[in-house]
């Protein structure tokens, strides 16, 4: 696994729940997820599988490759 991709991923799922206005708990909620499983993905510690990434980006309503983008241009 790459350490980088995971970390990118994380803060990209971060900056798009606080634009969201929404807490980690309602975003786990929505993608059917433990909240510590969610908060671990944030922190750039645990990667989403394809089908969990789905969930979040529907959660979040966002596009996967927009968790792409580098934490600098994401904001």
């Amino acid at each position: 696994m790459d350490e980088a991709v995971v970390i990118q991923v994380g803060s990209g799922l971060r900056t798009a729940r606080l634009r969201a206005g929404l807490t980690t708990a309602q975003v786990a909620e929505a993608a059917c997820l433990p909240p510590e499983a969610y908060v671990r993905m944030e922190r750039g510690k645990l990667l989403p599988t394809v089908s969990t990434l789905v969930a979040l980006c529907r959660a979040l309503r966002i596009r996967a490759e927009w968790l792409r983008r580098t934490p600098a241009a994401a904001r």
